[in-house]
């Protein structure tokens, strides 16, 4: 794995926000299945999560770039679950790029801190 810099914590926090909404909408599509088209609140929400995932991967390497959308125009379920699709994958790729952003990563960036300072304890001599 490769070692890329760390997020600052403004990134941190977008990214956390976007991933839950990103959740939210994985729920919404693999286990509610709603039928028909989808609503305007729901379709402005999937805007802002849009704007937010150009925000936060303008900057990275091979990443998409979510073309937005009218919230007004109706969009179908099918629409919708693609732009979930898409968020996902792009997200998933985030954070396997940004270990330090999920659990494990986070757990082993500690362990190399840890090891780092055990091994500048034996330098010292």
């Amino acid at each position: 794995m490769q070692n890329h810099p760390h997020l600052g914590p403004r990134a941190i926090r977008a990214y956390n926000r976007l991933a839950q909404d990103i959740a939210t909408y994985n729920y919404i599509v693999r286990f509610a299945k709603p039928s028909g088209i989808i609503g305007e609140s729901t379709r402005r929400a999937m805007l802002v999560s849009l704007r937010s995932a150009n925000r936060l991967f303008k900057r990275e390497p091979s990443r998409p770039h979510f073309m937005l959308f009218d919230p007004v125009v109706p969009m179908s379920l099918f629409d919708f679950a693609l732009y979930v699709a898409r968020l996902s994958a792009v997200s998933m790729a985030f954070e396997e790029r940004h270990a330090h952003l999920t659990a494990i990563g986070i757990t082993r960036a500690a362990q190399a801190r840890q090891i780092a300072e055990f091994d500048d304890d034996f330098d010292d001599d």
